[in-house]
């Protein structure tokens, strides 16, 4: 076992030491015009810090943002090619992996806690109590979405339901906050920030959480398969952005909660204090060494991230998502990760703490 694990260290720190440098900074060339999507979400913050604090424009990007209201409509623009890199969660990950090779890079952050089923407060306690009053009832969800994933996992492992006891109507997170908050449907799944809007209007509560059932629910951070290709440089320069938000904020926790209030502000998304606490707390970002560790392959020769992604698989699998689970190891890949481990300037840039 000893010799095998040595193999696999040696092999990483081949790919190491073969990675190409990367200059961390050219004040002479023009911005690269990158496209970026994204969602009104917590690792959106990385992004928007990028932007206010002139990291973008330190290693060269002029990024053009693209809003998307959840995983499954951003997946489906990417497939026309209409941005280079995002975030997403991890079915819409995996789905794009398995419909064009869409690429995972990055953890965006850890999800399981936000991923939630929530019902009026009417009937929260009575669906807890006796969750045989959930069968035959029209769930709201986003289909092809982590909450998806949570929504099944919860009804039939806390509530014991079979997939032919309750129906799924799919709509998007705004929707479903408004046939919440109109009492069309006394219960649904949603994800945060929109736990906590529905908590604030209307006094909505969580019934479950993917945390409840053990789900190793992530978002991701993803390339495009033939941008990452023709510009490797470019996505690792992108990951180093995000990576540094990751250790500035750890740094400045009370200055993260105020940016991450003005992002949600910007986009019309508006909850509390308490709240937006809350969420820094249960969607935990990743440093460049904490991302290093989950990418390296174990005994197995497969890294974590790439079982979990062949957990969502399987389920994406039995849900009828997709006929055939794409090959992990194709797709999820730590390249990105060891270009910045390798290059000394984007290092350097990736772990700085200070604005």
């Amino acid at each position: 076992m000893n010799r095998w694990i040595g193999a696999v260290t040696a092999s990483f720190v081949l790919m190491l030491a073969t990675a190409s440098p990367i200059a961390a900074q050219d004040t002479t060339a023009q911005a690269y015009p990158l496209r970026v999507a994204q969602q009104p979400q917590r690792w959106s913050l990385a992004w928007y810090l990028a932007r206010e604090k002139g990291w973008w424009k330190a290693l060269g990007i002029e990024p053009t943002m693209s809003m998307f209201a959840s995983g499954a409509p951003e997946v489906a623009a990417g497939a026309s090619g209409s941005w280079d890199v995002g975030g997403a969660g991890d079915i819409p990950a995996v789905l794009g992996a398995a419909r064009y090779g869409l690429l995972t890079i990055g953890i965006a952050d850890e999800e399981p806690a936000i991923n939630a089923i929530m019902a009026s407060k009417d009937m929260a306690e009575r669906y807890t109590s006796d969750p045989s009053l959930i069968k035959g009832k029209t769930i709201p969800v986003a289909t092809n979405s982590t909450g998806h994933w949570a929504a099944s996992t919860c009804l039939e492992k806390k509530f014991g339901l079979k997939p032919d006891e309750y129906r799924f109507l799919n709509l998007s997170a705004p929707e479903i906050n408004a046939v919440l908050t109109s009492g069309q449907y006394d219960i649904s799944m949603v994800w945060s920030p929109n736990t906590y809007i529905l908590a604030s209007t209307i006094g909505a509560k969580v019934i479950c959480t993917g945390k409840d059932v053990a789900l190793p629910i992530t978002s991701n951070l993803l390339a495009m398969p033939s941008f990452a290709d023709q510009h490797p440089k470019i996505v690792a320069k992108f990951l180093a952005i995000y990576l540094r938000s990751a250790a500035w904020e750890r740094a400045h926790p009370q200055q993260t909660i105020e940016y991450l209030s003005a992002l949600y502000k910007s986009v019309g998304v508006n909850i509390s204090r308490e709240h937006l606490s809350q969420e820094l707390q249960d969607r935990p970002t990743f440093t460049l060494a904490e991302q290093l560790k989950m990418f390296l392959p174990g005994l197995d020769g497969t890294s974590k991230v790439a079982q979990w992604s062949d957990q969502v698989a399987e389920f994406m699998k039995s849900a009828q998502i997709i006929k055939r689970a794409p090959d992990a190891k194709k797709y999820v890949t730590g390249k990105y990760l060891l270009m910045i481990e390798n290059d000394r300037q984007l290092k350097a840039f990736a772990e700085n703490s200070q604005d």
